[in-house]
C-alpha cells in the first residue's frame, strides 16, 4: 500500500474497528455478537448435511470464492467462524451476499465417478472445474512469502483436481445445473435436494 495515496474505505474500516474495540466491554460485546452470527450462519449452511460438497460465496457484485470439502457438516460450520478457514478473516461473513452449497455425492453420476477415481479426487476435480470456469476473485491468486501474489493458471495446472476434472464431464454437467439454479435463485426456494442457498446479509438484518 502506498502511504501517500489515501484509502478511504480502509480508513473508514480502521476507525470503525477502533470504535468497537475501544473498551474492554465493547470488545467483549463485539466478540460475542460476531460469534453468535457466525454460529447461526454455520448452522444454516451445514445443518443436516454430511459427506462431500462444493460451495461458493458471493459478495454483492458477484462470486468471491469456490471451495470443496469431504465433511460438509464440519467445514461449512467453520466457514463462517474462520478458525481454520481463511476466507472469513479477510471477507467477514456479515458482508457475504449469498452462499451456495451442493452435496454433489447425491447426484446420479457421482457413484460411478467415485468408484473410478475416489471421493477425494472427484471433490477436488469438481472444485477445479468450477474455479476454472467461474474464476472467483479469492481463488484467482495465492499469497507468496515475499508479500506479493501469484496468479493461478488453472489451464496449465497439473494438480490432482486438474487431472481429475478432465474425467468427470457428466458429473460436472449435473453439478452445474443445480449450481446455476441456486446462484440465480432469489429466495432459495424450490431447489433440488442436493442444493441449498443461504443469504447471510438477510440473516444479519433479521
Amino acid at each position: 500500500m502506498d502511504p501517500g495515496v489515501p484509502d478511504v474505505p480502509f480508513d473508514r474500516w480502521w476507525h470503525a474497528m477502533r470504535d468497537v474495540a475501544a473498551t474492554e466491554d465493547t470488545a467483549l460485546a463485539w466478540r460475542r455478537h460476531r460469534y453468535t452470527f457466525a454460529h447461526e450462519l454455520g448452522q444454516a449452511l451445514a445443518g443436516g448435511l454430511t459427506g462431500p460438497a462444493v460451495y461458493g460465496v458471493w459478495l454483492q457484485w458477484g462470486l468471491l470464492y469456490v471451495g470443496q470439502t469431504l465433511e460438509a457438516g464440519r467445514r461449512l460450520k467453520d466457514l463462517a467462524i474462520g478458525e481454520s478457514h481463511h476466507l472469513a478473516n479477510t471477507f467477514p461473513p456479515e458482508i457475504w451476499h449469498r452462499v451456495v452449497v451442493v452435496g454433489w455425492s447425491q447426484l446420479p453420476p457421482a457413484a460411478e465417478a467415485i468408484d473410478r477415481l475416489g471421493v477425494k479426487a472427484v471433490g477436488e476435480g469438481l472444485e477445479h472445474r468450477l474455479q476454472a470456469s467461474l474464476r472467483p476473485l479469492a481463488n484467482a491468486a495465492r499469497r507468496v512469502s515475499d508479500g506479493t501474489w501469484r496468479e493461478v493458471d488453472w489451464e496449465r495446472s497439473n494438480s490432482l483436481g486438474a487431472r481429475t476434472g478432465r474425467q468427470i464431464d457428466e458429473l460436472f454437467v449435473a453439478l452445474q445445473e443445480i449450481w446455476n439454479v441456486a446462484a440465480a435463485s432469489p429466495d432459495g426456494a424450490a431447489l433440488p435436494s442436493a442444493g441449498r442457498v443461504v443469504f447471510p446479509s438477510r440473516m444479519l438484518r433479521s
